[in-house]
């Protein structure tokens, strides 16, 4: 490997020999630059290194500039193969014809159709890239819909989980208003009742990633306190239970249908006016 030595304006004494690679450091710290001298041994000179054009290209690549190339390239001729080209013209006029006759033969709405698919839009391509639908480059992305299914979710999940918990502390207010807490724990309504507020807590605080609590909270919900209320005597309970506890699981669940849990949260919010007819408001008249 040629090795160099260099010496800075100024400088008496020559520093090196450096090979391409340390004088590419160099450069690259800032500590050399273009005026400084390099030996010529060729010459058995000193020059700069601008003026050395071996070192100019090692350090110095020239930059390719970058183009964008037409869809339709169409160069000129040369005056050479004018000639070629004419009879090359000729001799394809019949099968160009032929060729032009069948692509007019095709219907003006086939052939935007044609058009249509073979063109891409950059809001298509940026569609795409996103993961939105590129037939809809304004809508969504999967993420963002996903979003507002749990902003949606969070909203009704909310609501029920704390109608829930006002409805079991009305069902036990006597008991609730004697501040007994050992007797307030052997009920089952009580305990759902602080279940439902640790819950309803965290979900003020949007924190969506109790749902799957949230779920298993329903789920248990529907199947004890159906059971209680049937064995109460109190069927309409029951069913507004059933529609409270579905609602809550299905509401937080559909993350990725937004427009779904919108249903889902008026068919709760029938369960939850349920509970408010058949127990918050009994509870205070």
């Amino acid at each position: 490997m040629r090795e160099y030595y260099i010496r800075r304006e100024g400088d008496e004494d020559a520093n090196g020999p450096y090979d391409i690679d340390q004088l590419s450091s160099l450069f690259e710290a800032g500590k050399l630059e273009k005026d400084a001298y390099v030996y010529d041994i060729d010459n058995e000179s000193w020059i700069t290194i601008k003026e050395c054009e071996e070192l100019m290209k090692i350090l110095f690549p020239e930059k390719k500039k970058l183009t964008l190339r037409s869809n339709d390239p169409t160069p000129e001729p040369d005056s050479e193969e004018s000639d070629e080209s004419e009879e090359q013209a000729t001799e394809t006029a019949k099968g160009d014809k032929k060729s032009k006759d069948k692509a007019g033969s095709k219907k003006p709405a086939e052939k935007a159709l044609e058009e249509k698919k073979q063109s891409v839009s950059v809001a298509q391509m940026l569609a795409q890239a996103e993961g939105r639908d590129s037939d809809k480059p304004g809508g969504k992305s999967p993420i963002e819909k996903r979003a507002q299914a749990a902003f949606i979710g969070l909203r009704f999940a909310t609501l029920f989980i704390l109608g829930s918990a006002a409805s079991m502390i009305c069902l036990e207010l006597d008991l609730v208003l004697t501040a007994n807490f050992l007797k307030m724990l052997e009920s089952p309504y009580l305990i759902f009742a602080m279940v439902d507020i640790i819950l309803g807590f965290f979900l003020i605080l949007q924190v969506t990633e109790i749902f799957p609590l949230v779920r298993f909270r329903a789920a248990i919900g529907l199947g004890t306190l159906s059971i209680l209320f049937l064995t109460s005597g109190e069927p309409l309970l029951a069913a507004s239970n059933a529609v409270l506890a579905i609602s809550t699981y299905l509401c937080t669940a559909t993350l990725s249908l937004p427009r779904a849990a919108i249903p889902f949260g008026i068919t709760g919010i029938l369960g939850l006016a349920g509970y408010i007819a058949l127990v918050i408001l009994p509870a205070f008249t």
